[in-house]
């Protein structure tokens, strides 16, 4: 199990640095000024970070107690279809709109992939997309896809 964890991380930090290598190469600007690298830099930078960290607490516990909870083959199809729905959820974006086609995924991967109760998926979809909404269209100011499907009411 340790080795699996060891590859992991190696690969993440191989990641976060071709990542931080392209997003270089695009401009960084400057903090007044960021081009467009700068955030891409940044994720990189600390993704490599925290994947360094993880990698010498792996390397400098002792060797990892199997619970049985690492990953399975059987996770594959689960894996399959959640990564069909992200794909699923972005393209209709431009459909229904980034608001309504988010909810839906999210209540899908918190319901689907990792069973909890229609309660805890509710508040955790509608809290994570509140927050994404703040963030992005509040404080960032960002205009999130609308849809078409909207355009045809708004008239």
């Amino acid at each position: 199990m340790k080795k699996t964890y060891i590859i992991a991380h190696a690969a993440w930090i191989l990641f976060a640095g071709a990542v931080a290598v392209e997003s270089w190469r695009l401009g960084f600007g400057g903090f007044v000024r960021p081009g467009p690298g700068f955030v891409p830099f940044l994720a990189a930078s600390m993704l490599g970070a925290l994947s360094v960290i993880a990698l010498l607490q792996t390397l400098l516990t002792g060797p990892a107690k199997s619970d049985g909870k690492g990953f399975r083959g059987g996770d594959i199809p689960k894996i399959f279809i959640a990564v069909l729905f992200l794909f699923a959820g972005v393209l209709l974006w431009n459909v229904i709109g980034f608001i309504p086609a988010t909810f839906l995924l999210l209540i899908f991967l918190f319901r689907c992939v990792e069973p909890l109760g229609w309660r805890r998926v509710l508040v955790a979809s509608a809290l994570t997309l509140a927050f994404t909404y703040i963030l992005f269209v509040v404080l960032l100011g960002v205009r999130l896809p609308q849809g078409r499907v909207w355009t045809y009411f708004m008239n």
